[in-house]
């Protein structure tokens, strides 16, 4: 009998745990169920078929229970494409100790209620739209090892409390809206081995104590607004492990350090818009392990040293490095991208790319002072993409050998001393972009009948040169992307290529290169820092061409900038030229042009700059739509011209029709269902490209903006006319 009490015991002991353990299930099913109703969207459906109450959660997709207790001990959600709030019932998952919800679309702030999850070793929130401030209570995670807050919309500044995570070594917050001070407790997070926070706001200078981890790999902080100061002269002197640093526009002046060449292990290298001066170290080629070496835009002088074999990039544009390219650039053998432009380098260019033709991508020597020939030995299968040597002195003829670079895809070779007749030839190479401008080519353009003959090309500046004869309608005719169009606007990126460097490197994700080009309209010279890939153009100014405009150049439908001033043209404007409808510039000026300027013309509801003076134009000038924002300059020294903008009233039999505002009437016939579609995003875009990507490199472009801001008052109340109109 005297056991019985021990027997009764251990028996409550088991009704109690089994009881517990239900309990807990219950409570862990219900969390999950509760996170499944607070989604808004689950486009694959695995959630709603999958998350069932009539199999274990332990079976459930994405999650992982322990093998003792079979609670849950790992949620992973991550790209399933799922948008919603996280409830806060997600608290009450107590032995979760991985939570990955990164590539999804989840928004909101964060519940106070997942402070009680403890036991959490790994947080992956990347990629999302949360908002807010980041929690203060992430630091009370003590045994949290990652900390992934990346691409999402936070504000605030950055917990110090992050300071107590002394199992931390993996913390990424960048491209988010983070401002303040790094916080220097940063320093304390002895187990760091990656730090990331660029792209963000922080202001404010970097925390010396951070460079005294040692076991830091990676410290990425550029693209903030931090006023680092002077590189210090230990600032490396206890990061062994160091393999990738950037500091991009972080503001650091002064010279590189030379105790960076401590970091053997360094494979990548960003200083990139800073104000760091003095020559590129010699030491630079001890890095034996260097992959990326960006520090264009900053102020290095002298010469080029002899750098490491392993260089996969080498970007240093827009310093003031002098001399000759050095020869050992031809051992580089793994080069993908050389970029040297905007500098004052001199001599000629060596006759080397045979040693790097499976590798070598992109080129961009432009703005130079090189002279000689273009390297002409280049062999079959060679990769090159992208080939710009603008604003040198180089001469003598174009190079046969590029047609054996059939991944060719822009080619800028502007304002050099080539010569001779126009290179046919070309038109086998499946190019987008040919820039021959301000050489002393001549001769008439004829014969397209090559494989591709230019099908791809969407920009082509044949301007400054010495062409003669008919504007070559055949031509015209090839330029299938131009005439079909490209990408839409609304998917608007950039011309570029993407290469993977390391899936480690969230600051490089993608590493890639942008190709820049300048295009003349209107006497200045724009320089357009990135291409966007739905960019079309084509200047053929300043030249001899004579003759008809074709009208084959009103099928080229996704043309933004046209511009054939300063030739010999004869007859009238095209009326078809009014179906181009994403024309932006049209430029006509300096010509022998007749005949009325077409109604038509006032179809183009993207236009924003309009030259057509000095011509032998009469008879009234079009009313409405874009045509009410230009000024007189537009039709300067046409003497028969008659009505606003020009002080010269039109007689009554050649007055323009009356202007009747009548919604359904006017917008009928300016506008087709293409309008429709695009005239709200083309408002934003007035002149192809955003101000914030366009430098004028001469004069202020006042007059470019007084007549965008009109174009774009005038843009926004037909596209309200056009809503009413549908709705």
């Amino acid at each position: 009998m005297g056991n019985i009490p021990f027997v009764l015991s251990l028996v409550l002991v088991v009704l109690s745990s089994n009881f517990e353990v239900n309990f807990s299930v219950d409570t862990e099913q219900s969390a999950l169920l509760a996170l499944k109703t607070y989604l808004t969207d689950d486009p694959q459906n695995l959630l709603a078929t999958n998350w069932s109450t009539a199999t274990s959660i332990c079976k459930w997709i994405g999650v992982t229970c322990g093998s003792r207790h079979h609670r849950v001990t790992a949620l992973n959600l991550s790209g399933m494409g799922l948008k919603g709030t996280i409830p806060p019932h997600l608290g009450n998952l107590s032995f979760l100790a991985s939570l990955n919800i990164s590539r999804n679309s989840f928004y909101g702030s964060l519940p106070i209620e997942l402070s009680n999850l403890q036991r959490l070793k790994y947080i992956d929130f990347g990629q999302n739209n949360f908002s807010g401030e980041i929690p203060s209570w992430f630091g009370s995670f003590t045994k949290l090892g990652s900390l992934i807050l990346n691409n999402n919309k936070f504000t605030g500044v950055i917990p110090s409390s992050l300071g107590n995570l002394s199992k931390l070594e993996e913390l990424k917050l960048f491209n988010n809206s983070l401002n303040g001070h790094i916080p220097a407790a940063i320093g304390n997070l002895s187990s760091l081995i990656e730090l990331s926070l660029q792209t963000n706001q922080l202001s404010g200078p970097i925390p010396l104590s951070i460079f005294n981890i040692s076991s830091l790999e990676q410290i990425v902080l550029g693209s903030n607004k931090l006023s680092a100061g002077h590189f210090s002269s230990y600032m490396f002197d206890n990061l062994p492990q160091l393999q990738f640093l950037g500091l991009r526009e972080s503001q650091l002046s002064g010279r590189i350090p030379t105790n960076l060449f401590k970091c053997k292990e360094l494979q990548f290298l960003d200083l990139f818009g800073n104000l760091l001066e003095g020559s590129v170290p010699a030491e630079i080629g001890n890095l034996t392990l260097l992959n990326i070496l960006e520090i264009s835009n900053n102020s290095f002088k002298g010469r080029l040293p002899t750098l490491p074999p392993s260089l996969n990039w080498l970007i240093v544009s827009e310093n003031e490095l002098v001399g000759e390219i050095p020869s050992s650039i031809c051992n580089l053998s793994l080069l993908k991208s050389l970029d040297l432009a905007y500098n004052d380098l001199s001599g000629t260019i060596p006759q080397c790319p045979g040693n790097l033709s499976s590798t070598l991508l992109h080129v961009d020597l432009e703005m130079n002072n090189f002279h000689g020939t273009i390297p002409d030995h280049f062999p079959e299968g060679c990769s090159l993409r992208t080939f710009s040597v603008n604003s040198n002195q180089l001469e003598r003829l174009m190079p046969r050998s590029l047609l054996n670079r059939r991944d060719l895809k822009i080619v800028d070779l502007g304002n050099n001393k080539l010569n001779g007749i126009f290179p046919n030839w070309l038109a086998n190479l499946e190019l987008q972009v040919l820039i021959l401008r301000s050489h002393r080519f001549y001769g008439e353009i004829d014969n397209f009948e090559a494989t591709f003959s230019f099908s791809h090309l969407q920009i082509i500046d044949l301007s400054d040169n010495g062409f003669t004869g008919h504007l070559p309608r055949k031509l015209f005719q090839k330029l299938n992307a131009i005439k079909d169009g490209n990408q839409k606007k609304a998917e608007a990126n950039y011309m570029r290529d993407d290469y993977f460097f390391n899936q480690k490197v969230d600051y490089l994700v993608k590493f890639s290169y942008s190709q820049s080009v300048s295009i003349i309209t209107k006497g200045l010279e724009r320089v357009f820092v990135k291409i966007w890939i739905f960019f079309t153009a084509i200047d053929f100014s300043n030249n001899r061409f004579s003759g008809l405009i074709p009208e084959e150049l009103g099928e080229l439908h996704s043309l933004i900038l046209l511009n054939l001033s300063h030739n010999s043209l004869t007859g009238p404007i095209p009326s078809l030229l009014g179906n181009l409808s994403m024309l932006e510039s049209l430029d006509l000026s300096s010509n022998k042009l007749q005949g009325r300027i077409p109604v038509l013309l006032k179809n183009l509801i993207f236009l924003a700059v309009l030259n057509l003076s000095d011509n032998d134009l009469s008879g009234p000038i079009p009313r409405g739509n874009q045509f009410d924002t230009f000024t007189s300059s537009s039709y300067n020294e046409n003497l028969g011209l008659c009505g606003f903008p020009l002080t010269n009233n039109c007689s009554e039999d050649l007055a323009p029709p009356a202007r009747v505002f009548d919604e359904d009437d006017d917008v009928k016939t300016t506008f087709n269902w293409k309008f429709a579609v695009i005239t709200g995003y083309g408002c934003g875009l007035i002149f192809g490209l955003s101000m914030g990507y366009i430098v004028f490199t001469c004069g202020k472009p006042l007059f470019f903006i007084k007549i965008i801001q009109r174009g774009q008052e005038k843009c926004f109340q037909m596209a309200n006319i056009r809503r009413k109109l549908y709705n």
